[in-house]
């Protein structure tokens, strides 16, 4: 047997499918007691369970959220959404989340979904938050998180790239080092990657993109094998040169160990290095690795938390940009 919906109570009892809702959420106000006695009998009968949607149609209250994410196997990520979820439940909102798996067309779809369950508001980490449809979004029920748009009319929260990895870089080459690389997945007009990027030639003063060395995002064996020449061929032209590297993220960090391990360079003795975020497998490593630790939690929490806010009390006002604060971990990699 199909499950039964509130109107096929409200067919069965003959009453309104008003008159179920009240009764479901405990309004008795203006029902009277055969009607309340009618209702649990028939309720009764049918093992008739509301779901959490229907309470929350019944009692004109929706408290679900829309979390829309770019790359849910991105481990930033999953941190990012821990302290969304924190946030929400201490709201009482329900979460929905989407992943676009960074193809922005995914996304697309996924945001038409969300609004056809009618969140209250939405938590956009994009994969291209310059896209059209985010025209029609607005700042009293969204915020973005991570990736800024050229021009944003969102509220958008977001780590400190630039002026971060300028102060890295600018420890490495406190250190000595003839040549520095910034190694990367490809810039794509995406904002992290370039403002990390800018904070490098900040502090090197280059003035070309003759060190910046790209490694797909995603992409067939032949490309990281053009990646892992790439590597090599720096490391053989190097002579008596100091060279370090900064990469842009973790998993960057390890396409650039895995291209060192297959020409047995090892670092620091070879290659100074540093990177973008911290996870807990990094701290196994020895020499542990130079790194820009970013709070990607307080960046959901701070999420969630302007979000309860905006919808609680809403003003329209210009979107703003709120930078989380990073720390520099400066071990012996380079």
């Amino acid at each position: 047997m199909e499950k039964l919906t509130i109107n096929d109570i409200a067919t069965l009892a003959g009453v309104s499918i008003a008159t179920v809702s009240n009764y479901i959420n405990g309004n008795y106000n203006k029902m009277s007691q055969k009607t309340r006695d009618h209702l649990n009998k028939i309720i009764n009968e049918t093992n008739y369970r509301p779901n959490s949607t229907a309470r929350n149609l019944a009692k004109n209250e929706n408290k679900t959220i829309g979390v829309s994410i770019a790359d849910i196997t991105n481990p930033f990520t999953s941190v990012i959404l821990s302290g969304i979820s924190e946030v929400c439940d201490k709201y009482g909102y329900k979460v929905l989340f989407t992943n676009a798996d960074n193809n922005p067309d995914t996304e697309i779809n996924n945001i038409i979904r969300l609004r056809s369950e009618n969140v209250l508001g939405f938590i956009i980490d994009s994969v291209n938050p310059n896209s059209p449809i985010y025209k029609s979004f607005d700042n009293l029920t969204s915020v973005m998180v991570d990736r800024q748009a050229f021009n944003p009319h969102i509220d958008t929260i977001v780590t400190d790239n630039a002026s971060a990895v300028q102060a890295m870089t600018e420890k490495m080459m406190a250190k000595g080092y003839d040549e520095l690389y910034f190694i990367s997945w490809p810039l794509d007009s995406v904002s992290t990657r370039l403002q990390r990027y800018q904070g490098f030639l900040a502090a090197t003063g280059y003035e070309n993109d003759d060190h910046l060395v790209t490694v797909p995002h995603r992409g067939d064996k032949p490309l990281y094998d053009e990646f892992n020449q790439r590597i090599k061929a720096i490391m053989e032209a190097r002579g008596d040169k100091k060279i370090g590297f900064f990469t842009m993220n973790a998993r960057v960090f390890l396409r650039l160990l895995k291209a060192m391990q297959i020409c047995n360079y090892t670092y620091p003795t070879d290659y100074g290095v540093a990177t973008y975020e911290e996870f807990d497998w990094m701290l196994t490593m020895r020499p542990e690795i130079s790194r820009i630790k970013q709070d990607s939690r307080e960046i959901g929490k701070q999420a969630a938390q302007m979000l309860h806010n905006k919808l609680e009390h809403p003003e329209q006002k210009q979107p703003e940009t709120v930078i989380i604060p990073t720390s520099l971990i400066i071990k012996d990699s380079f």
